[in-house]
């Protein structure tokens, strides 16, 4: 039987959640079982640090920060809390991420959301692990707008997801885009403010965080757990105020990406 890692730590942690979820119970908002947490781990002598931020690279570049719930014993345990129905699969994708980029020895995922309390051990496998990115291009006609264009662009967002996985908030993924857009030479420009206008008349600047891609395709990437219909809308009418013919909304939220073409009301 292989030996556990950090066995030590993670029965005195194991300890400091279940007596929190005892004492605070279920359905509490995350931060209150953070600060409980805290406080339990610090009287055990155990070293932590909440909300530890670090700095995500992508392609030897900072594409941005985030932030671990809790960051224990200098590494080598990280800690995520969820209140949720239960630990989903989405939840252990989350938290590889976090292993892979802080190169933790192992994360526990605490549930505070179900009867009982669930949690979950994930070692760091994946330092032993070597994956290679494979893509194959979409088999786009040539009536397709812009085929050339859209398959480089499909191919970068797809690599960023498979680099970095789920779990990030909007801004890392938009840095890595960008870096991943800069690598393969295409150009690109940054929108942060698009000006409306009612009849020539002017309106207001409203800000937006877009990437236009070779002037011609607008890219909208986030990471949101659902995506309205109305999101397409807004791609629109910011498409328009921008003049291109064609839009991606990228979610990187989940275990897979999330692609969906916008088009221009004029292109068939």
């Amino acid at each position: 039987m292989p030996q556990l890692i950090h066995k030590e730590l993670t029965y005195i942690v194991r300890g400091v959640l279940f007596d929190v979820y005892n004492q605070l119970g279920p359905r509490l908002p995350e931060e209150f079982y953070q600060k409980a947490i805290t406080h339990g781990l610090k009287e055990q002598g155990i070293t932590c640090e909440p909300e530890k931020e670090f700095e995500v690279t992508y392609r030897n570049q900072s594409a941005g920060t985030y932030k671990v719930d809790h960051w224990l014993a200098n590494g080598k345990l990280l800690l995520e809390i969820k209140v949720a129905p239960g630990i989903m699969p989405i939840h252990q994708a989350q938290t590889i991420s976090y292993l892979k980029v802080t190169n933790a020895d192992l994360a526990i995922i605490a549930n505070f959301g179900a009867k009982p309390l669930q949690d979950q051990r994930l070692p760091n496998f994946i330092r032993e692990k070597t994956a290679n990115f494979q893509w194959q291009r979409q088999p786009l006609t040539k009536d397709t707008l812009y085929p050339e264009l859209t398959n480089r662009i499909l191919e970068a967002l797809h690599r960023v997801h498979f680099t970095l996985g789920p779990g990030f908030i909007h801004r890392v993924y938009r840095g890595a885009v960008m870096i991943e857009l800069q690598h393969q030479g295409m150009g690109y420009e940054q929108i942060k403010k698009i000006p409306f206008y009612y009849k020539n008349y002017y309106i207001d600047v409203q800000k937006a965080q877009m990437i236009k891609v070779e002037n011609k395709v607008l890219l909208g990437v986030f990471a949101v757990k659902v995506v309205d219909e109305v999101k397409a809308i807004v791609m629109k009418a910011r498409m328009k105020r921008l003049g291109v013919k064609l839009g991606f909304l990228a979610n990187f939220y989940g275990k897979e990406l999330k692609i969906e073409r916008v088009f221009d009301d004029n292109v068939v």
